[in-house]
């Protein structure tokens, strides 16, 4: 690993936060300076937080299991510069939440392990039925709660179903729409004109491209995420999209890689892969106007810091030590 520098004299530059899942956890911030150092600038200690989001000014995150007698997980807002908790923990009404989207008073949650979708402050939709693949797609797993960018819509991935469900606001279900069996839908992101949404497949390591309008998906085709010659089980995770809606990048845990398309509408190219610099990279980010990455290496207990080229292409910084890092989001501004 290569060591942080620290010093405080450097002009800051941009600002993040990285969710270390782990028991004596929490949410750690880190400052990026102009000159290209990181440092630690705080903490705000919780237990096994998953997700991270902004609402306002206002830090959420999801905790596994904060409550022992249930199992359940729940959400939870703190004051980023104090570190103050500001609502008491909700329960999401099912096991093992691991993303989550707010807008107003609406907070949607994805319960992995119970298969369901959570909306605030108790409204649950519980999906039903099961994949082909007897050992991952038992029951329906719910990964992911996305709200359209019209906000009208909420989009929800379902890796035990391989479907992307789709609500209204007031978790009215709208429709549905299917990746290949045994994909495993993950996560999506959508285009920079909302024509098209890409969705990653964590079983597959595909990314499923679907035309989208008013609240409906009609599935084209899938695009390999692997390298070139992999042979092993692929595992895709974090799928982002550069600020221009140019390039398009996807975390993959088989490989430990993280793949980058040159996005064209439905069209999406391979340009490269890199190295993650770690094991099982779980999540990724843009930060800095998209001048810089960061992945989290969830099994190496590592994020990595990238410089991103004019063309997309990664270029390595460094590496930092942090316990079971799962998720990743730059500050909505700093000091």
């Amino acid at each position: 690993m290569h060591a942080m520098v620290t010093q405080m004299t450097r002009r800051p530059h941009s600002e993040f936060w990285v969710a270390s899942c782990v028991p004596e956890g929490g949410a750690y911030r880190y400052r990026l300076y102009e000159d290209e150092g990181l440092e630690q600038v705080g903490v705000i200690p919780m237990p096994s937080p998953m997700f991270l989001e902004w609402q306002g000014d206002r830090l959420y995150a999801i905790l596994r299991a904060p409550f022992a007698d249930s199992g359940e997980s729940g959400v939870v807002a703190y004051d980023p510069k104090t570190g103050e908790r500001l609502t008491e923990i909700l329960s999401t009404k099912g096991e093992v939440a691991c993303h989550f989207a707010i807008d107003g008073e609406d907070i949607y949650c994805a319960n992995y392990v119970s298969g369901s979708v959570f909306r605030s402050p108790d409204q649950v939709d519980r999906h039903e039925g099961h994949g082909v693949d007897p050992k991952r797609q038992e029951s329906p797993h719910v990964h992911s709660t996305f709200l359209s960018p019209d906000k009208k819509y909420l989009l929800s991935c379902d890796l035990g179903l391989d479907t992307v469900f789709v609500y209204d606001r007031e978790l009215n279900l709208v429709s549905t729409a299917k990746v290949p069996d045994g994909a495993g839908a993950r996560h999506l992101v959508f285009s920079k004109d909302c024509k098209f949404v890409y969705c990653i497949n964590e079983m597959s390591a595909t990314v499923s491209v679907f035309s989208y309008a008013e609240g409906h998906l009609t599935y084209l085709h899938d695009v390999d995420a692997k390298p070139k010659g992999f042979s092993g089980q692929g595992a895709g995770s974090a799928i982002r999209l550069s600020g221009d809606g140019s390039r398009l990048y996807v975390t993959e845990r088989g490989s430990n890689t993280v793949a980058l398309f040159a996005v064209d509408g439905a069209n999406l190219t391979l340009i490269d892969h890199y190295s993650a610099y770690g094991n099982h990279p779980r999540d990724f980010d843009l930060i800095a106007d998209g001048r810089y990455a960061v992945c989290t290496n969830q099994f190496s207990d590592s994020f990595v810091l990238y410089r991103v080229d004019a063309d997309g292409a990664l270029q390595y910084l460094q590496s930092v030590a942090l316990a079971a890092p799962l998720a990743v989001l730059e500050a909505l501004r700093f000091n």
